[in-house]
């Protein structure tokens, strides 16, 4: 089993204010602590979310996700000739949704990596492409001990 991280997860995570926030800090500990396989995310997500979070809500933040990213054990898929030529692939077959070039490379590395489930807010963009889309509403799924042991790990580093 495997996950591939979507931009709007490690945003969330940093921005205390956006709607998903808790739903990042339950996802994204769950992710690190293995319950959903080896992790994955892609090149372009990593771009993305480092500049939304340079651009809306300072370096320092930035800084800190590219650290965590480093240590995190989350394996960044590079952006290949191969890739490039699958992501064609998927912008061509899904034309209808207008999906983003980044939103293709994901799907193109989920069916390459055979990655099946997609850590993601944006549903709309992957519902019917991608099999399992776990994000809204995550936090409120978990029991409500589960929810404040995450807010303990998780407050030693986001003080």
């Amino acid at each position: 089993m495997s996950i591939l991280i979507d931009t709007g997860v490690f945003y969330a995570f940093y921005n205390r204010r956006d709607v998903h926030h808790k739903d990042s800090l339950c996802l994204l500990t769950h992710i690190l602590e293995g319950r959903f396989g080896r992790p994955y995310t892609v090149d372009l997500v990593v771009s993305e979310a480092y500049t939304l979070l340079r651009y809306r809500i300072g370096f320092e933040a930035s800084l800190a996700f590219l650290r965590a990213l480093k240590q995190s054990g989350i394996t960044i898929i590079f952006l290949d000739e191969e890739g490039f030529r699958e992501t064609l692939k998927v912008l061509k077959t899904y034309s209808n949704r207008n999906l983003s070039f980044t939103d293709a490379f994901l799907v193109a590395s989920s069916i390459t990596y055979e990655i099946p489930i997609l850590a993601s807010y944006d549903v709309k963009s992957f519902s019917g492409i991608i099999r399992s889309i776990i994000g809204r509403g995550y936090a409120n799924s978990l029991p409500k001990e589960e929810y404040e042991r995450i807010e303990n790990v998780v407050s030693r580093y986001l003080s």
